[in-house]
């Protein structure tokens, strides 16, 4: 892959992006997009307008073309801001949002080689979306809706778009972001699609872990979490189970650092880890069987007496419904789709004695029941971490275009 530097004029132009943002819409514009959305819907009763609207939106988004320019073309990803990172020069106390970082960077890429990498905003679709302005605040109030309503209205227009995108990222997919929130499209939607689909292997994190946070663990879950495979799945955030965008899967991916921090053992601290992991891949579906078995079975040997509690009936028919599969139609296994991407955690290398093979994978192991094997192996880790922002020579030839409107993205408190 190309590597370019992330240079003083990349930065520059991610800060340009955030100053210049988007003029205000003039009260004709905005009529005209509240008309174009409204139309032939308007008179229905409130509830029913409104789910009209979404829906109209929602079909709206999933007609957009967000197709890859290229067989070659890689994908960019973004969430809240840059924090510190080695080898970038940012500003004491500077608030640089990772939207611009990612489309600072595409087109300083796309300057070198056309059509190396893409960001959603850029491409015809979010070009399309963005022209809504579904985040603008007079938008909302001509469509008649409060805050609550045509912020959902704009996060869920984008989640679809976003949704497709991600389905459609074949190459490496960059992450601009340290960690995954689970308030966050990116964890939400953007990561879940690229798992199940077999591409947990491609998600490559542009920013470092955030160390500071592991520092009371053992070096070896330090390492482990760090690596790119288990920050493409589980998340260290405190969540309220009363926020609209709380889902199953927020719940299933989050690792409870002190309670982390308080297993004796860096085997039960990496079983803890993994057993996470698990639990996002049993949501992932049937594409991910085979990676919950083997994951079911190093926690066992590396906490024999550990019960492994994987998601239940409900959360696993919540996942199939978001994959658009009946969970209780199939009567037999899903055929597992074997992953061309890789290991089932890739950049972690498992140093052990080879045990007996494994049996035949399950589709969804249900909690207490998934298979143990008697390995005599204990695994140790060797995670592979890095930036892949650091360490990059080259330097874009030219300046990039100008920037996308903040409201042409998603949301613009950064909450995605």
């Amino acid at each position: 892959m190309i590597q370019v530097h992330v240079s003083d004029q990349v930065l520059d132009d991610a800060r340009a992006r955030q100053r210049e943002g988007e003029a205000s819409l003039t009260p004709a514009q905005v009529k005209r997009v509240a008309k174009r959305l409204g139309e032939g819907i308007d008179g229905l009763p409130p509830e029913e307008y409104r789910e009209r609207l979404r829906e109209r939106v929602k079909e709206f988004a999933l007609a957009q073309d967000v197709d890859l320019a290229t067989p070659d073309t890689r994908s960019t990803f973004w969430s809240y801001q840059l924090e510190d990172h080695p080898g970038i020069d940012a500003q004491t106390g500077e608030t640089l949002y990772s939207m611009h970082m990612a489309a600072a960077y595409t087109e300083a890429q796309n300057s070198i080689t056309p059509d190396t990498l893409r960001y959603l905003e850029g491409t015809p679709g979010g070009v399309a979306l963005g022209e809504l302005h579904l985040w603008d605040a007079q938008v909302q109030n001509a469509l008649g809706l409060n805050k609550e309503a045509g912020l959902a209205l704009a996060y869920d227009a984008w989640g679809t778009l976003s949704e497709k995108y991600a389905a459609k990222t074949e190459n490496e997919a960059l992450f601009f972001m340290a960690e995954l929130n689970p308030g966050t499209v990116a964890y939400q939607t953007e990561s879940r699609q690229l798992r199940q689909d077999g591409k947990l292997d491609i998600i490559q994190f542009m920013y470092p872990a955030p160390a500071q946070k592991y520092a009371d663990l053992a070096p070896e879950t330090q390492e482990l979490l760090a690596s790119q495979a288990v920050r493409a799945q589980v998340h260290t955030f405190a969540y309220d189970e009363a926020d609209p965008k709380y889902t199953p899967l927020t719940k299933a991916g989050h690792l409870d650092l002190e309670q982390l921090k308080a297993l004796p053992t860096p085997e039960a601290q990496r079983a803890a880890v993994l057993e996470v992991c698990a639990r996002v891949a049993t949501l992932d579906g049937p594409a991910r069987a085979a990676d919950v078995e083997k994951l079911v079975e190093e926690i066992k040997v590396l906490r024999p007496d550990h019960e492994v509690t994987l998601p239940g009936v409900e959360d696993r028919q919540w996942a199939a419904e978001l994959r658009g599969r009946d969970l209780d139609a199939p009567t037999t296994p899903e055929p597992v789709a074997v992953s061309t991407h890789g290991q089932y955690l890739p950049g972690v290398k498992v140093d052990a004695r080879t045990g007996p093979a494994p049996l035949e994978p399950l589709a969804f192991p249900a909690p207490g029941t998934a298979a143990v094997h008697a390995h005599t192996f204990l695994p140790g880790v060797s995670a592979q971490a890095k930036s892949v922002l650091a360490g990059r020579t080259d330097t874009p030839a030219a300046a990039p275009a100008a920037p996308p409107a903040p409201e042409q993205s998603r949301d613009t408190d950064m909450g995605v």
